[in-house]
């Protein structure tokens, strides 16, 4: 379960940011929150708004960033040419418009709790080497803090819970985060976390590669599980998809799981009793799209862990987009208490009846290109005072009143300059 991310000098942001999904001091909607203990409740769902190029993406891509280093960091020691393209990714993207952010490292941190147990790691780092990182942990309901480990450049101080990866620390290279490399051995902490951050998925449905890349996920081999089959049609037929039911089909007796497999779907015809069959890649890219997002629910649900979307209304009708939400804040629906958060610029959900103050956020970039992260429930208005719960949140927003929303000129595409 995720609980903050801070991260600082990432692409459009330049001072330190922070989401955090600990839930506010506010009564509306209490079935949206995972409540641990009356101390420790948190939001399933946030929401992020802004203009085009505000940073909403970026806010996504950071943590994405963070999850790449800490799951293949390992790659950055070797000269394996198979991994180039990993390496690449890890190039770390700082602040381009201040010549004092280019040359300076660039920070993540991440609070999350695995079994009542809230963990704390970040790292400070640039393309040449990791400046610092560190792990503590504490129980929920306490108060003391463990030091795990700290490192400053490659120097380290052990908690006496990991005081066995002490010997692991001449091993570890400027580039390579120590819980990388201790994930990879037997030091049990470290793979915990590191298996959290495996977990925590993040995806683009405004990429133009996202269905080509879904349609390799999901195998025929997969929807032949029966469990998965019957969640997946009744996923498709309370989304009003028009599908009723999927048939696998072998080619000339092949085994699935070599992929030689068609999907179909089936539909309803005028004839009673009978049904109409489409391979699935003629349906709809909004009914595809709804098809391979179920693998990614499955998935998140089924592991009670954290889901990032860009774009989720790309496609999706804003009724889908509402039923998505419904369904991570229903109780009965998701109970491992899965998170939800996503990018968008539907409106249709952004209502009081929807969410809580505490899930709304918002990015919005100044002049100087610098972009900024905020909630609503910590938004103050021109009065300076907060935005009230009975407040029509998508007409205000639509009208400058809580910013981050595009400020437009006049042009006229058909005048002689």
């Amino acid at each position: 379960m995720l609980v903050q991310f801070s991260f600082k000098n990432f692409k459009s942001f330049k001072d330190e940011s922070t989401l955090d999904l600990s839930a506010a001091s506010i009564k509306e909607h209490p079935y949206n929150l995972i409540e641990l203990s009356a101390d420790n409740r948190y939001l399933k769902v946030a929401a992020i708004y802004g203009a085009n190029a505000s940073g909403k993406s970026n806010v996504l891509e950071a943590f994405n960033f963070m999850s790449s280093y800490v799951v293949h960091s390992l790659v950055l020691d070797g000269d394996d040419k198979d991994d180039r393209n990993i390496k690449e990714h890890l190039s770390v993207p700082t602040f381009l418009f201040s010549n004092s952010s280019k040359n300076q490292p660039s920070e993540f941190e991440t609070f999350f709790i695995i079994n009542n147990t809230e963990y704390q790691y970040g790292f400070i780092l640039d393309n040449k080497k990791i400046h610092s990182e560190w792990l503590y942990s504490r129980r929920i309901n306490g108060k003391k803090i463990d030091t795990l480990f700290e490192r400053i450049n490659n120097k380290f101080v052990f908690g006496d819970r990991m005081k066995k990866a002490a010997i692991f620390k001449d091993s570890v290279n400027d580039r390579t985060l120590f819980l990388t490399l201790t994930a990879k051995t037997k030091i049990s902490i470290s793979k915990k976390v590191l298996d959290w951050f495996k977990k925590s998925l993040v995806i683009n449905l405004g990429n133009i590669d996202f269905e080509n890349y879904m349609s390799h996920r999901i195998s025929p081999e997969l929807i032949e599980n029966i469990a998965y089959k019957k969640k997946l049609e009744q996923f498709l037929i309370a989304i009003d998809s028009g599908i009723t039911g999927i048939r696998v089909d072998e080619i000339n007796g092949k085994d699935c799981k070599n992929n030689e497999c068609t999907v179909f779907s089936i539909h309803n015809t005028d004839e009673v009793g009978k049904n109409a069959e489409l391979p699935l890649f003629e349906e709809s890219s909004g009914t595809l799209k709804m098809f391979y997002l179920f693998d990614f629910f499955w998935n998140i649900m089924q592991q009670g862990s954290v889901l990032f979307v860009d774009e989720l209304n790309a496609k999706l009708h804003p009724l889908l987009v509402r039923h998505i939400i419904n369904m991570f804040h229903d109780s009965n629906v998701n109970k491992n208490n899965a998170q939800l958060i996503y990018t968008t610029h539907d409106i249709f959900a952004l209502t009081k009846e929807t969410f809580r103050r505490d899930e709304v956020w918002f990015t919005e970039k100044s002049e100087k290109g610098i972009s900024s992260l905020y909630s609503l429930v910590e938004y103050k208005l021109d009065d300076n005072i907060k935005v009230r719960n009975d407040a029509t949140y998508y007409k205000d927003y639509m009208m400058g009143r809580y910013g981050a929303i595009p400020l437009l000129k006049e042009f006229n595409i058909m005048e002689e300059s």
